[in-house]
Formats: C-alpha cells, sequence, structure tokens
C-alpha cells in the first residue's frame, strides 16, 4: 500500500505547531476560509538569494556545474581561457574534458578520422595550458575546478577522467582494464558518458563497468536523454545512432548496476553550462574541490536538462545515492522547486511509477501572491534559414521592480552562435533591477531553438510593476504589472518582419513551481529494490535523482 500524506511546509513556530501532527490535502485547506494565514503558508519553500546554492535541512548545499566540456583545445571551437570565464560566471564547479585519445578509432572516408587525431595532438600539446588554468582558477569557496580529459573507445564506451588534485598526467592507455586500473591507482573517478549509443558505436559498454571507480553514470548531454529508451530528448545529433535500451539508466539499474545519476552538457562550443544541454547537481557541506569529488564519489548527485530544479529526496531518512539495510516500511520525502510549473513529480521504484504528483493541477486563489512569483523574460527569434539573413542579435536591456523584489535570477543562455569575443551577462544587480546583455541567432543555435532567457523570482503582488528598458537590438520601452501576466503573456517585436522579438511569459506562482510530499512503500518485492525520482516541468525540462538503494530482506 502507499500512503500519501501531503505536509504544509511553514517557516513560523504557528504553521509547525498547528500542523506537526495531522495530515492535510491543499484543497482541503484552501477551502478553509477561516484560516487564510495558514492557506497561504502551504508548500511555502525558501528560495535562495543566490543562483549557486540552495541550504537544505539536512545540512547539504545544492551546487551547479559541468563536468564535461570542450573547447578548441581538443576538436571543438573556442578558447581555453573562454571557457573557464564563461563557467566561472555562473557555475559552482567545472570539470574542462579536453579529446586525449581513441585506442580503436576507425579509418573513415576522405580521412575525416584526422579530425580527432589533430584534436588529440592540440590537447598533448596544450596540456600543460590546462593544468595550469584549472589551478589557477581553482577558488575554494567560489569556484572548483578538477583537472580532466576525455577517453573514447568504440568497444567500451567513452568516459572521462575527473582528478581530484593539480597536474595530473596525462596518460594514453590502450584498455578499459588499464583504464580502470589507472583510476584506482590515482583515486579518480572516470564516468561513462552518452553512454545510450549501440556497444561497438562508442556507447557504453555495461559488462566492463567498474562501478567502484564508475560510481556516476551521465544520462543526459547535448546527445540527449539515456534515462530510458523512447524517452523525451532522443539521440538524435550524431552519427552513432539513436537509443540502444540495453545502454539506459534502466537496464542498467535492472541489470544491478547501481549507478549515480549524474548530467552535463559535452557541448562542443565552448560554453560550458550551455542551457538546455544539461548541468551537474551535486549535494555537499561546502563548495571545495574535497566535498564536491566526496559526493560525486558517493552518489549524492542528480541530473538536469537545463533549468536548474532544486530537488531533495531521501528514503527512510537516507540520502540519495545510497544503499540501506532491508525495511519492509520505505518512507519516502520528496521536495523540490522549479523554474516553471511542476507539471509532475514521479517516484519511480524498480523502473516502474508507483506515485505521481501534479502540482500544475493546483487551484490558484489569491493567498497565492504571499509567495514570491516567477517571470521568465526569452528573447530571440529573428529571420529563420529560409530567408537566408543568417545573422546575430545583440541585446542589451535592464530590468526594474517597482512594489517588489528581485530574490534570485536563473540564467538560460545556451551555447549558440559561437562567438569567441561576445558574453552572455547578468550584471549591476541591486534587490530590485539587473542589466543583461546577450546575443542570439538562428546560426548553430541548439536544438533548433533561438533564444535566450531570464527567470525572475519576484515577491510581490499584483500591483508590481516590471519595467524592462530595452537599447538593443532597438530602444523600446515595457511597462507591465504583474496582475496583467496570471493568465497572459506578451510579444514584443523589435522592428519590423522579420527582425527578432521578447516574450514575457505568465506569472508562474509558487503553488506550481514549489511541492513537497511523503509517502510510505510496504511492498517488497523480495529482491534488491531501488527508487528515483523524475521531475517534469511544463516547458519540457527534467530532472533526475540519483536513486537509493533497499537490500533485500
Amino acid at each position: 500500500m502507499f500512503h500519501l500524506e501531503k505536509k504544509v511546509v511553514a517557516e513560523n513556530k504557528i504553521y509547525r505547531e498547528v500542523f506537526m501532527n495531522k495530515s492535510i490535502t491543499r484543497r482541503k485547506m484552501l477551502k478553509v476560509s477561516a484560516l487564510p494565514f495558514l492557506a497561504s503558508g502551504f508548500s511555502r519553500c525558501k528560495m535562495s538569494k543566490s543562483i549557486k546554492k540552495e541550504p537544505l535541512s539536512d545540512g547539504l548545499n545544492i551546487y551547479w556545474g559541468d563536468i564535461h566540456n570542450h573547447c578548441g583545445v581538443g576538436y571543438a571551437r573556442g578558447s581555453l581561457e573562454r571557457a573557464f570565464e564563461i563557467a566561472e560566471s555562473h557555475l559552482d564547479f567545472f570539470a574542462f574534458t579536453p579529446h586525449s585519445q581513441w585506442h580503436d578509432m576507425p579509418m573513415m572516408e576522405e580521412n575525416k578520422h584526422m579530425k580527432w587525431v589533430e584534436g588529440f595532438n592540440a590537447t598533448r600539446k596544450r596540456w600543460g595550458d590546462v593544468q595550469k588554468m584549472c589551478a589557477d582558477k581553482y577558488k575554494k569557496g567560489k569556484f572548483v575546478t578538477f583537472p580532466a580529459y576525455e577517453w573514447h573507445s568504440s568497444f567500451y564506451g567513452d568516459y572521462h577522467l575527473i582528478f581530484p588534485y593539480d597536474y595530473p598526467p596525462l596518460k594514453i592507455l590502450k584498455d578499459v582494464k588499464e583504464l580502470q586500473e589507472f583510476a584506482r591507482e590515482e583515486g579518480i573517478i572516470i564516468i561513462p558518458h552518452h553512454p545510450g549509443y549501440k556497444t561497438g558505436r562508442r556507447g557504453a559498454n555495461f559488462k566492463y563497468v567498474d562501478i567502484e571507480v564508475s560510481p556516476i553514470l551521465e544520462i543526459y548531454s547535448e546527445h540527449g536523454n539515456a534515462e530510458r529508451d523512447n524517452a523525451q530528448f532522443p539521440y538524435i545529433r550524431h552519427s552513432m545512432g539513436g537509443v540502444w535500451k540495453q545502454n539506459t539508466l534502466q537496464y542498467a539499474l535492472q541489470s544491478g548496476i547501481r549507478f549515480g545519476v549524474i548530467a552535463s552538457t559535452d557541448d562542443h562550443l565552448g560554453y560550458p553550462g550551455a542551457y538546455g544541454e544539461g548541468l551537474a547537481a551535486v549535494m555537499a557541506p561546502e563548495l571545495s574541490r574535497e566535498a564536491i569529488f566526496d559526493s560525486l564519489k558517493n552518489k549524492r548527485t542528480y541530473g538536469v536538462t537545463g533549468d536548474r530544479i532544486t530537488l531533495r529526496y531521501s528514503l527512510n531518512g537516507n540520502v540519495m545515492g545510497e544503499s540501506i539495510p532491508f525495511s519492509k516500511k520505505r518512507k519516502i520525502d520528496v521536495k523540490t522547486s522549479g523554474w516553471d510549473k511542476i507539471e509532475k513529480v514521479e517516484v519511480v521504484k524498480n523502473n516502474r511509477v508507483i506515485h505521481k504528483d501534479f502540482p500544475i493541477d493546483r487551484k490558484i486563489t489569491a493567498f497565492c501572491w504571499n509567495q514570491p512569483v516567477l517571470l521568465r523574460i526569452e528573447f530571440g527569434w529573428g529571420p529563420w534559414a529560409a530567408l537566408e539573413l543568417a545573422r546575430v542579435c545583440d541585446w542589451d536591456f535592464k530590468i526594474e521592480v517597482s512594489g517588489g523584489a528581485i530574490n534570485n535570477i536563473q540564467p538560460c543562455f545556451q551555447s549558440g552562435p559561437y562567438e569567441e569575443s561576445k558574453r552572455n551577462l547578468i550584471y549591476e544587480r541591486t534587490k530590485t533591477s539587473c542589466k543583461v546583455k546577450s546575443y542570439t541567432s538562428r546560426r548553430e543555435a541548439f536544438a533548433e531553438i533561438p533564444t535566450n532567457a531570464i527567470v525572475l523570482n519576484i515577491p510581490g503582488s499584483p500591483e508590481t510593476k516590471l519595467s524592462v528598458s530595452l537599447n538593443k537590438p532597438n530602444e523600446i520601452q515595457i511597462n507591465k504589472q504583474l496582475k496583467e501576466l496570471t493568465e497572459k503573456n506578451d510579444v514584443i517585436f523589435t522592428g519590423p518582419f522579420p527582425d527578432e522579438s521578447l516574450i514575457i511569459h505568465p506569472v508562474v506562482f509558487s503553488d506550481h513551481f514549489n511541492t513537497e510530499f511523503s509517502i510510505t512503500d510496504d511492498e517488497p518485492s523480495g529482491g534488491v529494490d531501488w527508487y528515483y525520482i523524475r521531475v517534469t516541468q511544463a516547458n519540457g525540462q527534467l530532472a533526475w535523482s540519483s536513486p537509493v538503494w533497499v537490500e533485500k530482506e
């Protein structure tokens, strides 16, 4: 049986005393007109004032990073300096992973394999520069770097090596057994990535996985989604084919391989943390190389596709990534906060969904203004390819809020187009304003989506005023009250057809982007059971937790 008990989240003592020993549904609570102060406290979720971490009640923070990214050191694009500058501007931790070797590389028509050969030579030539950059950029408590590089294999699948110390050797390894032995000797982790391709075509080869040195699996990147076959975000961009079911996360878990979950971009335009290409979330007590690496080793990790969805999940008090002794009664606690409406939160047991929560279906009332709201401003579009007007559009605008504040800002900046000298920036931030510089194009747009965006977390009221002062691409003044955006959006064109445009999306209320619930599962399967959480937002962005495993009796 599965027993659902939704809990009211409240910060002050009154809320806690009233609900400490009671179970109440959201709908029942909102009908209690005599207790409006209680209704306003439901699903209260304290939002971080920094994009860089979210405090958790268990003493762990969520830190955001990209531990699989490429630039011109290797066979991708962009300078090494640009890659580290971008990473430091919006991430907590970063591993630059230059391409280093491919021991069983096939010869390709028209000598196309030389692209890889030249990339490997570039990495070896500049390995000293990579090591120095990584060491120089590490700032404990501010920005954590990891030396790293990538190892290709047609037969064993691709791995990237993450080192917990500076100035490691770049070693040429001809076999996965050599790679694993090197990992054990050096105390590093090696992460299989884009696993979903068929074995033999650079997909994973789970027969040779050593979980001691490969505790986590990169299930999402710009390649696509390898959680399961026929999932959202299929493998379509590369030459290795679609997802092979036998190389998905769910197949590995079913086969007894205890992988934790991670995502990272694998971006080849030198843009760490590129929106939509995958981000790594790590739960750790502090922002240090030692703490982040320890969490990677112990699977206190989860992955997101783009939006920085905060996700806390425990089973009988044990956080994601742990294996625990048998217990018939399993209490599962889930708390998550998104950057758009959360369509559903699923509890997955042994690859089957056993519970769904639907925040998007909650009724919105006047009490919802008692909590901060989200507002997404998306910009780009412009001439489509058939017009042959390919161009890069520069954006420069200021956002001001009156009658409210800006608690937090999420950047949604994608990797394309590649422009060495341009940057996406959110700067001159105050409690009520910020400035944005960006650039968009249909050229090299990820997933053919030619837009960037920012999302504001705003405590305010229906009367709160939003002002957007556009300087580029044209001077335009936009003024809105939040009440105008509760059920409508606005589309603003920056010039005549087919010029670029901007959308101010509808307000998203707290009850739609925050949720917390508990369920109890008391139906053991008779074998080892594993549980993980999948979060799906209305805009399609996803999050996956690492599992918790319960041993058999």
